[in-house]
């Protein structure tokens, strides 16, 4: 088994427990050493059945083999550990058992994949990126690091996505379209036509077309 600790103990972090232990379930996988937080108050505390072990800066002091995952939602702050951390080598990608995966498809280190997550063929998923609950990628995506797809967003074929960028819960990108590096397409909107680098739809049941 593969010692692991998470990164975040938040809403976020909870939820990878969730994952984990389907995970177990099937295939004793990982041992959860437990979290890593720069809230000094749950330091030393307890969260959700593991120790909160103390900041985030213990990787470098974490003597014993392991593995880490990081259990935050935006994009930015993921890129930023990383980059702080760059003798961890390590990041785990972690994959609920009721993802399905193209083989055709890659996907890159650190990632996580939530229960029935679609990746069609010949997609290719960059790092850190997070999938959320029913999200789908379809054919021949092209998705970028440090990626955040909500529950139940689209992914539609030939699409591309940016570094850092969002795509909230329900929200669409049409075939052949791209979204830029940090732009964010809010709830249950879609994108009908390329949306450029940091803009901001949030309009929900709307479609960006200029």
């Amino acid at each position: 088994m593969k010692n692991i600790v998470i990164i975040g103990a938040g809403d976020l972090g909870k939820e990878i427990v969730w994952l984990i232990e389907d995970i177990n379930r099937i295939e004793p996988t990982y041992l959860i050493l437990g979290f890593l937080d720069d809230d000094a108050a749950k330091n030393s505390t307890e969260f959700y059945g593991y120790k909160v072990l103390g900041p985030v800066s213990m990787l470098d002091s974490l003597t014993m083999p392991f593995c880490a995952v990081i259990a935050i939602q935006d994009g930015s702050v993921r890129k930023k550990i990383v980059g702080s951390y760059p003798n961890v080598k390590n990041w785990e990608t972690i994959i609920h058992p009721s993802t399905v995966i193209a083989g055709s498809s890659t996907i890159g280190m650190g990632s996580i994949f939530f229960p029935q997550v679609t990746v069609s063929v010949d997609s290719r998923l960059g790092n850190f990126g997070l999938y959320y609950i029913h999200s789908t990628v379809c054919n021949d995506c092209r998705i970028g690091d440090y990626v955040s797809v909500m529950a139940g967003a689209s992914v539609l074929e030939h699409a591309e996505i940016g570094d850092e960028a969002v795509l909230s819960a329900g929200s669409c990108i049409y075939p052949h379209k791209s979204i830029g590096s940090c732009a964010r397409l809010g709830i249950e909107a879609a994108a009908a036509k390329d949306i450029p680098d940091g803009a901001q739809f949030n309009e929900k049941n709307s479609i960006f077309r200029v």
